[in-house]
């Protein structure tokens, strides 16, 4: 199907392929209506009878679309075009978990436990649905450019097969993480995804499958018959309770798993207790000096495992299998105490971390605040909560609305503005008490606002909109960009000089306070996503998933900072002129103490997708996460 290559399909244009398997192609795909890039899997309806196939896969294509999770890939719609049928999906631009696990080997235990939360809970809900997905393999979950895992291919893979599936022919790489009841036809619950996952929190942590034969049929009777191989056996150092916790999932009989995901995600969570305890006591006893930012040889590491051994009287196996993880072999990492600890050239000291209980589970996508007390955050289905004494309390803002909330602003004067999807504008002037919602004459997404006084300001978003406003928010009106790139973020370094940035490398700068726009040569292809400068020479760019600009001379020139984190990075933030700080989205901080010269990476012993940050003038820092999570650092 490679002459579909540059073809427009409805309102689809074909961009490339992103693979090929037995039941079809996919393609990357731009949809011109909405503006975004989007996958399209095709699959050939003469692989089966088609009055049969076509009916049963619009039902399967239409099921899926009913599923909406963070955490399960998005299906747009179906489409039918010259005897091919296609679902048009959420589009991806990321790494498989079968990737990882061949690229790294194996899956570090803390990143392996913070992979399956995020699964259980996409595959709990769709069991909640009604669904069972009937093919979880790593091969079918991929992470995004934030690092949030997304399962693929829900329901429909399985239901084009024939219900036996030991037939000479049935694909090996999907044996593999088969359940028992699977394999000999039986009628199908959703315990056999707690199989499935089992066979995958496996493989994430010792690097095959738990039955991992040449044999096909080998594979299968052991998957009727044997029990898997102990992990902390395949891999010393991982605790012994994996084995237990495991095994359950495993279990010949569906009735003796875990009858649920939220079940099995407890389970897992007592893991937590022993990762930080065991971190706990490595970071406590072992010193690092924090001005050496050079990444430690092999060697070096094992001195250290020594010395952690005699110092600490611990299992040599367990320290040894923290400190093989992957992301340590990178960069030192430091545990969040001890991050400011007598650090007077930062002039700034945290003594203090706190997760703040916001009253929401839904992902934040931005945090701003006025002052010491008064803040904002905004995120998806609507959510927008507000607080007046500095984060301790929360209050939830109910709007009838389930619209995507990219950015914010509040004053101490009352003006508040949040932006979204769908051109939401809402637009406030007492802090939310009543509100107003503007129109846009054209479906754009807004995602960046801000403004260079009490009464002018100025909102972003996709193809190339700038709008202006001139009396607080009550009003706005459209200015003339020579773009039409989607546009992230806005910023100014005083009333006349701001940046704006976007995709594909996009930088425009004024200098006259927005009147005039010019294009700043690129530095990058790849999208920039949040933009933040200290004073009008100290700048920081972040996108493209983990690239890093700084600039020291007010935009004219920026170099590229080299950082190997675990993931992506979606914002940055000036604390002082030397201190900066980078949320990651595995938990991690990004930090820089010399103005951006040398950088670490610092672990707040969780495993959060962090979003945004903001820091207030008496040292405060708010990170804003998925799951309503909010980080304050004192």
């Amino acid at each position: 199907m490679d002459e579909l290559l540059g073809k427009k399909i409805e309102n689809y244009k074909i961009i490339s392929v992103l693979g090929k398997g037995g039941m079809g192609v996919v393609y990357k795909a731009y949809d011109t209506k909405l503006e975004r890039y989007v996958a399209i899997k095709m699959l050939s309806s003469q692989l089966f009878s088609k009055e049969r196939f076509v009916e049963r896969f619009k039902r399967e294509a239409k099921n899926q679309a009913k599923l909406s999770h963070p955490n399960i890939v998005t299906v747009y719609g179906f489409i039918e075009y010259h005897g091919i049928l296609g679902i048009v999906m959420e589009y991806i631009d990321g790494e498989s978990l079968e990737k990882l696990i061949y690229r790294q080997r194996r899956v570090h235990l803390y990143d392996a436990v913070y992979v399956m939360k995020q699964i259980l809970a996409g595959i709990g809900y769709a069991h909640a649905k009604g669904f069972i997905h009937r093919d979880i393999k790593p091969s079918n979950i991929i992470f995004n450019a934030e690092g949030v895992a997304k399962i693929m291919d829900f329901g429909i893979s399985k239901s084009l097969f024939e219900k036996s599936f030991t037939k000479t022919g049935a694909k090996i790489g999907t044996i593999y993480y088969m359940s028992p009841e699977q394999i000999r036809g039986e009628e199908l619950t959703h315990h056999t995804d707690i199989y499935s996952l089992g066979c995958t929190f496996y493989e994430m942590l010792v690097g095959k499958p738990p039955f991992d034969h040449e044999s096909e049929y080998n594979v299968m009777d052991s998957h009727l018959k044997e029990a898997p191989p102990k992990v902390s056996r395949a891999i010393p150092g991982l605790p012994e309770q994996l084995d237990e916790l495991i095994g359950k999932s495993l279990a010949k009989n569906p009735n003796d798993r875990y009858q649920t995901c939220e079940e099995y995600i407890a389970a897992i969570r007592e893991l937590d207790n022993y990762i930080a305890a065991l971190q706990e006591k490595f970071t406590s006893r072992i010193k690092p000096n924090p001005k050496r930012t050079k990444v430690y040889s092999i060697a070096g590491f094992s001195i250290f495992i020594v010395l952690a051994i005699a110092l600490i009287l611990f299992s040599y196996n367990q320290v040894d299998s923290l400190l093989k993880s992957k992301s340590l072999e990178h960069l030192k990492k430091y545990s969040i105490e001890k991050l400011f600890e007598k650090d007077d050239d930062a002039g700034i000291q945290f003594n203090q971390l706190k997760w703040l209980e916001t009253g929401i589970d839904t992902k934040l996508n931005s945090v701003f605040f006025a002052n010491n007390n008064l803040g904002i955050a905004v995120g998806d289905s609507g959510k927008i909560i507000i607080t007046d004494n500095g984060g301790d309390e929360w209050r939830n803002i109910n709007l009838p609305t389930k619209t995507t909330f990219h950015h914010c602003y509040i004053s101490d004067n009352g003006i508040t503005i949040v932006v979204g999807d769908n051109s939401t504008i809402i637009q406030s002037t007492d802090h939310l008490v009543t509100y107003n919602q503007l129109e846009v004459n054209a479906d754009h997404s807004l995602f960046g606002v801000t403004f260079v006084d009490s009464r002018k300001g100025f909102i972003v978003g996709t193809k190339g909109l700038l709008l202006v406003t001139y009396d607080g928010g009550r009003n706005w009106e459209r200015e003339a960009l020579n773009t039409n790139e989607l546009l992230y973020d806005i910023t100014f370094l005083n009333s006349n000089n701001g940046f704006i940035c976007g995709w594909n490398g996009t930088i425009l700068n004024t200098t006259d306070g927005g009147l005039n726009w010019n294009t700043v040569e690129k530095f990058t292809t790849k999208y920039l996503k949040n933009l933040d400068f200290f004073n009008e020479k100290l700048g920081i760019a972040v996108g493209g998933g983990n690239e890093i600009f700084l600039t020291k001379n007010g935009g004219k020139s920026w170099s590229e900072i080299i950082v190997k984190q675990r993931g992506g990075i979606q914002s940055a933030k000036f604390v002082t002129e030397k201190l900066i700080i980078l949320p990651g989205n595995r938990g991690e901080l990004i930090i820089s103490k010399n103005t951006g010269d040398n950088w670490s990476l610092f672990d707040t012993k969780t495993f959060m997708n962090f979003t945004d940050i903001e820091k207030t003038s008496n040292g405060n820092i708010f990170i804003s996460a998925v799951n309503g999570r909010i980080l304050r650092l004192q």
